[in-house]
């Protein structure tokens, strides 16, 4: 069984667009083949979060890990199959990432009323090219009745 047995960040950074967890030496632990293996920051040594999407960016990069002599080469996206990894990369990431939408619904709203507004005046002026007469009296009844 494959495992992630401890993950705490050295620190964890964030900005616009990004949260970075920093790990070091012994912070970061998995159990393979029921031996437990220790990173070591050979090559890579932070998790990339995008905070719009909440994806792991650095999918590809490699971590090192550590048993005695023995060491063991894993990328992130193995790692991100262990059991545990993601339950406690979001107990560490949660706190970072913003729980209110980046556009309020009075802003959807206004932006809807535009975009319907502005159909309306496209469907008009198709109603006035086929010289439908109805249709245009109808429409322009939307604008009316709107204001």
């Amino acid at each position: 069984m494959q495992s992630v047995k401890m993950l705490k960040p050295y620190y964890v950074k964030k900005d616009e667009r990004f949260v970075r967890i920093i790990l070091a030496f012994q912070y970061f632990s998995v159990v393979m083949d029921e031996q437990l293996y220790h990173f070591i920051p050979l090559e890579a040594r932070e998790i990339v979060i995008d905070r719009y999407n909440r994806e792991i960016v650095n999918k590809q990069d490699q971590f090192v890990f550590q048993k005695g002599v023995n060491y063991i080469k894993l990328p992130l996206y193995k790692l991100m199959k262990f059991e545990s990894f993601e339950e406690q990369l979001n107990n560490i990431t949660d706190e970072y990432f913003d729980e209110q939408p980046r556009v309020t619904q009075a802003e959807v709203d206004l932006v809807v009323s535009h975009l319907v507004e502005q159909n309306i005046y496209r469907l008009i002026d198709r109603s006035l090219v086929l010289g439908d007469k109805d249709q245009f009296l109808e429409l322009t009844s939307y604008l009316y009745s709107s204001e």
